[in-house]
């Protein structure tokens, strides 16, 4: 199996650790959720009624696997917030006649 990714070919552990989280509704959920705008993990939780536990699990899987992207600042308090955004906005999953598969994320 590969998985093409902004143009890079994964193989292996990789391209099966991005089809299991393709595969997961809550993942698919938070990636649907930010694809237009970065939210935090609380407004991602509210929307999607993902506990918020599981948001920051599925966050922390989904930017280690490069298909999210974190953004931090500062509040006028003083107190850091982050933000998330997909990185992914359409999957291809191509089926060969071969025990190949490709997978490729835009």
């Amino acid at each position: 199996m590969q998985v093409l990714q902004q143009g890079r070919v994964l193989e292996g552990k990789d391209a099966d650790n991005i089809l299991k989280i393709m595969s997961n509704d809550q993942a698919l959920k938070i990636l649907r959720s930010t694809i237009d705008t970065p939210k935090s993990a609380w407004d991602i939780s509210t929307a999607s009624a993902i506990p918020l536990t599981q948001v920051y699990r599925w966050i922390r899987r989904l930017h280690n696997s490069g298909l999210v992207r974190v953004s931090g600042d500062t509040n006028e308090s003083g107190k850091k917030f982050f933000m998330y955004q997909s990185k992914v906005h359409s999957i291809k999953v191509t089926l060969m006649p071969t025990t190949e598969t490709l997978v490729e994320l835009s």
